[in-house]
């Protein structure tokens, strides 16, 4: 941001000076040197105007800069952070009079940006230090580190950018990061107001693509601080509505907070900070959901639809976005759920109980469901996730037949779980195809899960529980056989 009100600010100079150029008989092309080193002086690196500088006072005053090259700085083989085909704008002639520059639409056709961490951990889009006297939070409200009072005052009517480009780089992990096209639609800037915001980007990493679109409010501070008010963010099906964040400039990058938005049914909350000073760009997190709707949440994640209920989640955690592997990979974080009155599709375990216990008595088992499904009244866990890897060992779910207990864990990037559960049947199973034999009541039965999330394989062990069940009872009446031949003898005797 500060990039671009230096830009605006050499553009409104330029055209200051185009009006003393037509009074004077000079060209604005005379002007273009002094531009050039005005912003070099600024931001440390160079910068090119690459055709004629093109104007016109009627019926409006314009200025078209043509082509345009930002350097990277030492260290980067001369590659540009920022290139554009073309940069112009217009400004409103009479506000002028009263010392007043008020900007035209400014329109940027087809620009780059090339962001690059090199071999050696350095950033060319690092310009400069960290304001001074900004702490993790920021200064939203000082002036430290902020505009001059003659640009703080520039209006524009607005940014139409078309055919942009993103570009990452980072040389240290060899990740790769393209936004392609990037199309962006701001209306009229004023510091401290709302300006309406329509941005779209075709974003691929590796194999991954992401369609994203923001519509909402854009409120551009002083103190260098963004705000998106009343805002949709999308990302392909994944949705967030009623988004309001604070975008704030941290000494290691940025961080977003306050942040809350309306999510799936329910609300999200969260703070988040990246590093984009470091390698790796690390981010760390402390989110929250309540009431969220987890079948269309889930299915949006992850394309697969087998678990519904309303959640409330906890988590915080962090995890590197440039790594060079999935960003999941990396994530080390805990949290907690609980999802209320939902259902696990795929698998109906009690009709698996009352099956498998037909086929050992040499019966015929209950029809398949078409839609099978697991119903629960509670699904709690507690979880830490190390390296991508989550693990519970208090996984809990209740439901009116059923009760599960027990432990394992998923691998969220490659998708896969492993879990070991005990199973106990504490209702009725006369849905499933009657009652369930007393040798069941109170027994735990094992119930191992385990594969991929599409498509997992589930093994009940009934049988064994069977054995030892009936190994158990025939015990107890040998036991009772000797209590009751003890007794005897010993009336006997006396």
């Amino acid at each position: 941001m500060r990039v671009l009100f230096i830009l605006l600010g050499g553009i409104a100079t330029l055209i200051v000076a185009g009006i003393a150029a037509l009074f004077l008989l000079f060209d604005p092309n005379d002007y273009r040197d002094s531009l050039t080193a005005a912003v070099e002086d600024q931001l440390g690196r160079s910068f090119v105007i690459e055709d004629e500088i093109g104007w016109s006072l009627f019926p409006r005053l314009s200025l078209d800069l043509g082509g345009i090259r930002l350097g990277s700085g030492d260290g980067f083989d001369d590659t540009p952070l920022l290139s554009a085909e073309g940069v112009s704008a217009g400004m409103a002639v009479m506000p002028l009079l009263s010392g007043q520059i008020q900007l035209e639409t400014l329109t940027i056709d087809q620009p780059t940006v090339r962001l690059i961490r090199n071999g050696s951990g350095q950033a060319n889009w690092q310009i400069g230090t960290a304001r001074d006297g900004a702490g993790e939070g920021g200064d939203a409200g000082g002036s430290t580190g902020g505009l001059p009072d003659w640009l703080a005052g520039l209006s524009l009517g607005g940014i139409d950018l078309s055919g942009g480009r993103l570009l990452y780089t980072d040389e240290t992990t060899g990740e790769r990061l393209r936004a392609d096209p990037v199309t962006l639609d701001l209306g009229a800037i004023a510091l401290g107001e709302a300006a309406p915001i329509n941005f779209e980007a075709a974003i691929e990493r590796g194999d991954e693509q992401w369609q994203t679109r923001i519509d909402g409010d854009l409120i551009i501070r002083r103190d260098h601080t963004l705000s998106l008010r009343d805002t949709t963010v999308s990302a392909n099906d994944l949705t967030l509505t009623a988004l309001n964040a604070d975008v704030v400039q941290t000494g290691e990058g940025g961080r977003i907070h306050p942040l809350g938005a309306d999510f799936y049914e329910g609300a999200y909350t969260g703070d988040i900070r990246l590093a984009s000073q470091q390698s790796r760009l690390p981010v760390t997190f402390d989110e929250g959901l309540n009431g969220v709707a987890m079948g269309p949440l889930l299915e949006a994640l992850t394309g697969i639809d087998r678990l519904t209920g309303t959640a409330g989640i906890n988590a915080d955690g962090e995890m590197a976005l440039s790594s060079g592997a999935a960003p999941l990979s990396t994530l080390n974080a805990r949290g907690d759920f609980s999802i209320r009155d939902g259902a696990v599709k795929g698998v109906n375990i009690a009709r698996l109980i009352r099956e498998a216990l037909a086929r050992l008595q040499g019966e015929t088992p209950p029809a398949a469901d078409a839609n099978p499904s697991t119903d629960f009244t509670s699904l709690t866990a507690s979880v830490v996730v190390r390296d991508g890897v989550a693990r519970s060992d208090d996984i809990a779910m209740d439901s009116p037949v059923l009760r599960l207990r027990g432990e394992g864990q998923t691998d969220l990037a490659a998708q896969r779980l492993d879990l070991s559960l005990d199973v106990s049947v504490v209702g009725s199973l006369e849905g499933q195809g009657g009652e369930p034999p007393e040798s069941l009541r109170g027994v735990s039965i094992p119930l191992q899960i385990e594969g991929s999330w599409s498509d997992p394989s589930i093994r009940l062990n009934i049988a064994r529980v069977l054995q030892e069940s009936q190994g158990t009872q025939i015990r107890e009446r040998v036991e009772e056989e000797v209590d009751r031949l003890r007794d005897r003898l010993e009336g006997l005797l006396n």
